[in-house]
C-alpha cells in the first residue's frame, strides 16, 4: 500500500474511488463540520465530521461521524487527514472551494455523495446553544478535562461530569464535545451525536421551526451553509414529522480502520476497503418499509441501582438503540444486579439478544414473563453493577 501527501505523484490503488452507496431517490444529505476557529468566517481544520442523510418519505435519518484522523484521498491533491480539506479547498482554491473539496474527499473515500453542508465555528455553537437556553445532555461516562476561560480569575476551568443528566450552557456544551484529554476522538464522535440529538431535542421543545423565516439572518451569521431558505424550510417540515426511533447513530470505528503513520510521521487511520463499504451501506440505510411501520418495542426502566440518575442515563441510551421508552420509575430499594424481564408472546424479530449485550447479560439474567396485557415488551432492572459507560460502544 502506498500512502501519499498532497501533490506526492501519481494515485496509487488506494485511492481509487469508491462506488456510490445505493440510497432511496430523494435522500438528502447533508455533511455538518464543527470548525477548530473561533469566528466561521476563518479557515481552519474541521475536526467534527457527522454525515447527516435524510430519507424524507419515511421520514429517517442517519447520523454517520468520520474521525479527524481518516487518511483519505483528497481528489487533484492526494492523501491526507479527512479534516485538512476544508483549509485545502480554500488553499489550492479547488471549486467551490473548502466546501466543495469536502464534498469531493467523502464522495471519493466514502462512496457517499454529499449535497449540502454546514460549518459552524466555536464561537457559533456556543451562541447556538445559548440562545437555546442550554441542552440536557446524559452523561454515560466520567468526563474530566482542563480548560482556557477567560471567565475566570485563573484563566481556565475545570470541569469534571460524572455519570448523570447535566444542563449544560454554551461553553460547557462545547467542552463537553471537545473534550480529548482523558478520552479518545472515537467518544468524542459519540458525545458529537449526542450534543445534536440534544440541540434538536431542544430546538423541539421551544416550538421554534415554525420561526425559521424571522431567525434566518441570525443563524445565516452564525452557520457557513449553502443551504438556503427554502431548502431549511423543507428540512424543518421533515424535522416536525421525525419519529427519534427512526434516527440511526452510526461511526467510522476503529473496527473498519488501521492505525499507522503518514510518511510525515503523522498519526492516521487507514479505512478497511471492504470493512468501511459495509459499515456505510448499512449505517445509511433506511429503515426497511415493514420495519418503520412497526411500532418501536416498549421499554420500562426500574433504577434499582444506587444513584438516582442513572435510570434517566439508561433511557436515553434505549432510544438511541431505538427502542420506545415509556416510563423511568426509582426502586424502593436497591439490587445488586441488573436484570431484564421479558413480557413478549413471540421470540419473533425479538431484541432480547441486543439487550442482553447493550447490558452486558447471561440468559440467567433474563425472566421471562410473556403477557399479552403487558403496556411494555420488556423491563429493564438496574442494578449495583450497571456501568453506563459500557452501553456507549455497543450499535444494533
Amino acid at each position: 500500500m502506498v500512502l501519499q501527501t498532497p501533490g506526492s505523484g501519481q494515485e496509487g490503488s488506494f485511492s481509487s474511488r469508491v462506488p456510490l452507496v445505493q440510497q432511496p431517490k430523494n435522500t438528502i444529505n447533508i455533511v455538518v463540520l464543527g470548525s477548530d476557529q473561533t469566528s466561521v468566517k476563518s479557515v481552519g481544520r474541521t475536526d467534527v465530521m457527522v454525515v447527516v442523510s435524510i430519507n424524507p418519505e419515511i421520514p429517517s435519518v442517519s447520523l454517520l461521524s468520520i474521525p479527524r484522523d481518516f487518511y483519505a484521498w483528497q481528489p487533484g491533491l492526494g492523501f491526507n487527514k479527512i479534516n485538512t480539506a476544508f483549509t485545502y479547498g480554500e488553499k489550492y482554491q479547488y471549486p467551490g472551494g473548502g466546501p466543495g473539496l469536502i464534498k469531493a474527499t467523502i464522495e471519493h473515500n466514502l462512496g457517499i455523495r454529499i449535497h449540502y453542508f454546514a460549518r459552524v465555528s466555536f464561537d457559533g455553537f456556543v451562541r447556538i446553544v445559548d440562545a437555546l437556553g442550554g441542552v440536557d445532555v446524559a452523561v454515560e461516562c466520567p468526563l474530566s478535562d482542563t480548560f482556557p476561560d477567560p471567565d475566570s480569575p485563573t484563566g481556565q476551568t475545570d470541569v469534571d461530569w460524572l455519570p448523570g443528566i447535566h444542563h449544560l450552557e454554551g461553553k460547557y456544551a462545547l467542552w463537553y464535545v471537545r473534550s480529548r484529554y482523558r478520552s479518545s476522538d472515537f467518544d468524542r464522535n459519540r458525545r458529537e451525536q449526542q450534543m445534536l440529538r440534544s440541540l434538536y431535542s431542544q430546538i423541539l421543545s421551544l416550538d421554534i421551526l415554525p420561526k425559521l423565516p424571522q431567525l434566518w439572518t441570525a443563524l445565516k451569521d452564525t452557520v457557513s451553509t449553502d443551504l438556503g431558505l427554502g431548502e431549511v424550510l423543507y428540512l424543518a417540515n421533515i424535522a416536525s414529522r421525525l419519529d427519534m426511533t427512526n434516527v440511526k447513530s452510526r461511526f467510522v470505528n476503529p473496527s473498519v480502520l488501521e492505525v499507522t503513520y503518514s510518511p510525515t510521521g503523522a498519526y492516521i487511520l487507514v479505512p478497511k476497503p471492504t470493512e468501511l463499504r459495509n459499515l456505510v451501506a448499512e449505517a445509511l440505510a433506511p429503515p426497511a418499509a415493514g420495519r418503520a411501520q412497526q411500532r418501536a418495542f416498549r421499554i420500562e426502566v426500574l433504577n434499582a441501582s444506587p444513584w438516582a440518575e442513572l435510570g434517566h442515563v439508561a433511557a436515553e441510551r434505549l432510544r438511541w438503540e431505538n427502542f420506545e421508552v415509556r416510563n423511568v420509575l426509582r426502586a424502593d430499594e436497591v439490587r445488586p444486579r441488573t436484570q431484564i424481564v421479558d413480557y413478549t408472546t413471540t421470540s419473533k424479530g425479538s431484541p432480547i439478544l441486543h439487550l442482553m449485550r447493550l447490558y452486558g447479560r447471561k440468559s440467567s439474567d433474563v425472566i421471562s414473563a410473556p403477557s399479552e396485557s403487558s403496556p411494555v415488551d420488556f423491563l429493564i432492572i438496574l442494578g449495583s453493577d450497571y456501568n453506563p459507560c459500557i452501553a456507549p460502544w455497543i450499535t444494533n
